[in-house]
Formats: C-alpha cells, sequence, structure tokens
C-alpha cells in the first residue's frame, strides 16, 4: 500500500506544502527516506528540522496524537530524544491535501550525531547510550496518557504474529509455542512494564561524541522495557558475539546506573530478542517488498537458522 501511494507523491509539491506550515526555506528541501516512512530535511530560520509523512489508511490521526504525546512528555521530563514542533497554526499534526489525498504531516526538531554502531573501541559510547535509554524509561513511568490515546499492547503485536504461523513448518511453529509459553506468564509491575519505545534500533539512536539522543517514536507500545533493552542486538550476527558481547554489557551497565535491575534479569533479554526474531522473520517472508532479494534474502536466511538454533544465540 505505502509502495503504491509513494509512486503517487509528487516529491516537490508535497513537502512545499507541508513544510510552509512551519516557515520553512522551501529551497532548503531535501528528501532523506522514503523506505517504511516518508521524511524530508529542511531548514527554518537557520534551524534544521525532518518533516514526516503519513497516510491516515496507514496510520490515523489518532494513533499519530498519541504518539506524539508521548514523546512531547519524554522530551519536557528531560529524556534525550528528538522534540516535536508545533507547525504555525499551533499543531504538531496538520492534514495536507495532495492530488486529492489528504496526508499527515508533523515536525522534529534536528538532532546532530551519526548513528550508533557497534564499532567504537571504548565504553564511553555504551555507557552513555545505556543511560540515555533509562532516561527515557524513566519518564515513561510517569506518564498516563489521555483517555483518548491509545496505545498497542506486546500481545497484539504477538498475536498478529501468530497468524502468518499456521503454514511454518514444525521447527517455526516450536519456538513460536516456547516463545508463548515464557510470555504468558512474565509478570507485569510498574518498574519493568510500560508504554516502551517500540522500534529501538541502531538507526534510532543518534551519537555526536558525547551525547546519545533516540528518535523515530512512530511505534510506541505497551511491552516491558526489556524489549527496547534487547532490540538493538538482533541486528548482530550472533555467531559473532564475541565481538560485541562487551559492548552489550558496557550498555546494560550505562542502564543500570540511572534504572538499577536485578543481575539474573539479564537472562531475559534472548527471549525478547527471540521474540522479534520471529516477527521479522514472518513480516519480511510474508511481505516480499521488504526483502527485495539479495542482502534481504540473505538476513531472511539468518533470521530462520537463529529460529532453528534459540538456544546457541545471544548469551548474554
Amino acid at each position: 500500500m505505502w509502495d503504491t501511494m509513494l509512486k503517487k507523491i509528487d516529491h516537490e509539491l508535497l513537502p512545499q506544502s507541508a513544510a510552509r506550515l512551519w516557515d520553512a526555506d522551501l529551497q532548503s528541501i531535501k528528501l532523506i527516506n522514503s523506505d517504511m516512512s516518508l521524511v524530508y530535511k529542511f531548514k527554518s530560520h537557520s534551524k534544521c528540522y525532518y518533516l514526516r509523512v503519513t497516510h491516515p489508511v496507514i496510520r490515523s490521526q489518532s494513533e499519530l496524537s498519541a504518539a506524539i504525546a508521548y514523546q512531547r512528555h519524554l522530551f519536557d521530563y528531560g529524556a534525550p530524544i528528538c522534540e516535536p514542533v508545533k507547525s504555525c497554526n499551533g499543531n504538531y499534526i496538520e492534514e495536507v491535501i495532495h492530488h486529492d489525498d489528504t496526508y499527515l504531516v508533523h515536525v522534529n526538531e534536528e538532532i546532530t550525531g551519526e548513528f550508533i554502531h557497534l564499532n567504537h573501541k571504548d565504553k564511553n559510547p555504551y555507557i552513555a547510550w545505556g543511560k540515555s535509554l533509562a532516561h527515557l524509561h524513566r519518564a515513561a513511568k510517569s506518564y498516563h496518557p489521555d483517555h483518548n490515546h491509545r496505545f498497542l499492547d506486546w500481545r497484539d503485536l504477538w498475536e498478529e504474529v501468530g497468524r502468518n504461523i499456521h503454514n511454518e513448518d514444525d521447527v517455526i511453529k516450536a519456538e513460536y509455542e516456547e516463545i508463548d509459553d515464557w510470555f504468558s506468564v512474565l509478570n507485569k509491575t510498574q518498574y519493568d512494564f510500560g508504554i516502551t519505545h517500540g522500534d529501538h534500533r541502531l538507526e534510532s539512536v543518534l551519537y555526536d561524541g558525547q551525547q546519545v539522543h533516540i528518535i523515530d517514536f512512530d511505534e510506541p507500545v505497551y511491552h516491558w522495557y526489556w524489549a527496547d533493552l534487547a532490540r538493538p542486538f538482533l541486528e548482530q550476527n550472533p555467531k559473532n558475539i564475541a565481538k560485541w558481547k562487551k559492548k552489550a554489557a558496557w550498555f546494560l551497565e550505562g542502564y543500570s546506573t540511572i534504572l538499577p535491575f536485578e543481575d539474573e534479569k539479564i537472562n531475559y533479554l534472548p527471549w525478547f530478542i527471540r521474540m522479534k526474531n520471529m516477527d521479522i522473520y514472518l513480516e519480511m517472508k510474508n511481505n516480499p517488498g521488504m526483502h527485495g532479494g539479495g542482502f534481504g534474502y540473505d538476513r531472511l536466511a539468518e533470521l530462520c537458522e537463529n529460529i532453528s538454533n534459540p538456544l546457541m544465540t545471544w548469551n548474554l
């Protein structure tokens, strides 16, 4: 659906119509991303901003409003994240009509830095990263959504994953059932369960040499905070764990300086990684456009291998 809509968009007219609502320098508009979301960068009064575009069929205005309200709370409570910015009309969300269709747009102020990676030699970036995520979770614990704002629950997402399991082989089905059994009895407390970032991966984390900031609040969801802690390490090949295990430990060390946790709960992480691994595998397999051949097929095979050998992976 998103690919079909992208083909109808004029990448000059649409962002200009939208960015005007934030008093943009129209000559500065540049397309940044058109993959899973449509993002443009622009300048206004010497500052840089990011314009994000979606469609009500893909994401309703109420869902977008809930996510921005959550993001606003996190920023106001000191979480190191990007700030949502109101338009000249005083709105966080604006509707823009383009080719007889209506799009939803919103803007965040730019955060400088580069995407974090696991090739840094020293521990400081990972300590800072863990602290930043802990500050986000600490701010999230004080958030009480407006009665009009609804967020998905982890069970909603997991049941959607389950609807794609029926045509899979017995190994895939067995892994799904084992994961489902484990999570079904996991306790929820105010200390470890709440509204999470939902898509905390390397491409959502910026490091400027000192500070780490977290961006992209498109998928907040009620989940255990451990889901955010585990997500980035799914992107690392478990066969190379010796190369990044120490860095994961530094990340967790930084987190624990802000939000301490019991040491044995580190054993939770492989379960959250196994859950997300299953989610991404089935989503990619059932949406061919997501992998597009080549590297995508290699990634799909890697995810499948992880499912087949779950106890050999991510032993932190």
